[in-house]
């Protein structure tokens, strides 16, 4: 086919027509492709939970960061199906002290068909510091509008202690934890369950929580004077012989209920008894003892005016050293001669008191000796044995030395 001068034909099938054909055609469809590829792929943008790992169970972050904003990329099939969950931010806190600031990389995994574009902040301020409990009483604040003639009865809190948890420094600025029922409800005379606050010296700098955050409160509106049931303090006077000392101390029963106003019932902690004399006893005794009036005028005994001590004694026990006791020979032959080497030893002897201050080497008999039965070879060292021959108030504590040499005359 000719068009004018041109063969079309002939341009068509020479060598340079063909090569520019090729360079288009794969021009074309590079175009195409990428067009086709930039297409597929989408971004997503999202904020993922900031995970803290390795951080010591004793330490807490104060001030921390909890999110950060993620980009990624993918093909739009891979990120339709994308779980959110399979893709990480976390740092790394291990190894990390209590009491510093750190400066450190946030870490972010991904799947491997998805490409991070980016994170921020891409880095956190790690503020660590030491994480205490302390176990606090829950105190009972009472309403101001309590009727005249009627008190809190029955009061009982359980648990009666909770823990306070937070930063060290920030634990330490709560002066006091505490429940706060209301007239209505002590007029329900009801169990109730009831939220634990805390009163603070100052502002935290972190969080501080209280576990349990409740608890439960029992108390019921009486009539009569307020009433307080408080310890029994037992009052003794002289001393008791040198062999004895008092074991323990008990009453029955070990608490007195007081009444009063409520000004005056809280300055007092404690009764006591009449004193008992304790210089005669060798023995265990029972004594019923008279209480002595509440020091706080207008603060009286509800029902009782005595209780019964039980006191309980214990011999006391006292050491003393004798010195150079001879060490026997016992179990050789009697042609066989031995010596020892040294041949005194210290013995130490425990008793009571009273008999240990007379005890002498001329009133106690006292044998240290050392066992050759069956030993021929010398010489040899082995150890000294003692025994009380004369009285088995006494015991041997010590011998020293503890071994000696036996050797052949």
């Amino acid at each position: 086919m000719r068009i004018g001068k041109f063969n079309l034909d002939e341009i068509l099938s020479s060598s340079w027509a063909l090569w520019t054909i090729s360079i288009i055609t794969s021009v074309v469809m590079w175009v195409y492709v990428t067009g086709l590829e930039e297409r597929q792929l989408i971004t997503r943008k999202f904020s993922a939970p900031l995970e803290y790992r390795g951080l010591d169970a004793q330490a807490m972050l104060r001030g921390r960061l909890s999110e950060v904003d993620i980009e990624i990329r993918g093909t739009e099939d891979v990120i339709t199906r994308l779980d959110y969950n399979s893709i990480n931010a976390f740092v790394d806190a291990r190894n990390l002290i209590p009491g510093k600031k750190y400066t450190v990389n946030v870490i972010v995994e991904t799947p491997p068909e998805i490409t991070l574009l980016s994170c921020f902040p891409s880095q956190a301020v790690l503020d660590i510091v030491r994480q205490v409990t302390r176990l606090m009483n829950v105190e009972t604040v009472l309403p101001q509008n309590i009727p005249e003639g009627q008190y809190i009865e029955g009061v009982e809190i359980i648990p009666r202690e909770v823990g306070v948890r937070g930063a060290e420094d920030d634990v330490l600025k709560v002066g006091s934890v505490r429940i706060t029922p209301t007239i209505e409800e002590l007029q329900e005379g009801r169990e109730l369950l009831m939220a634990v606050k805390f009163s603070q010296s100052e502002p935290f700098e972190g969080s501080v929580t209280i576990e349990p955050a409740q608890v439960r409160f029992r108390g019921t509106l009486a009539r009569g004077l307020p009433k307080k049931r408080v310890p029994v303090n037992v009052r003794l006077t002289g001393k008791l012989d040198s062999d004895y000392e008092v074991r323990s101390i008990t009453t029955d029963p070990s608490e007195i209920q007081i009444e009063g106003n409520i000004e005056d019932l809280a300055k007092i902690e404690a009764v006591d008894t009449e004193v008992i004399d304790v210089s005669l006893m060798a023995e265990d005794k029972i004594i019923v003892a008279p209480l002595r009036a509440p020091e706080v005028e207008g603060v009286s005994f509800v029902n009782a005016s005595s209780v019964k001590v039980s006191v309980q004694l214990s011999e006391t026990r006292a050491e003393k050293m004798l010195t150079n006791i001879p060490v026997e020979i016992r179990g050789s032959e009697d042609n066989q001669k031995w010596i020892c080497n040294p041949p005194n030893v210290s013995v130490t002897i425990e008793g009571r008191p009273s008999l240990i201050e007379k005890l002498s080497t001329e009133n106690i008999e006292i044998k240290t000796f050392v066992d050759m039965s069956n030993i021929f070879m010398a010489p040899i060292t082995l150890p000294v044995k003692a025994e009380i021959v004369s009285d088995d108030s006494f015991r041997v504590t010590r011998v020293e030395p503890q071994n000696v040499t036996v050797n052949s005359l």
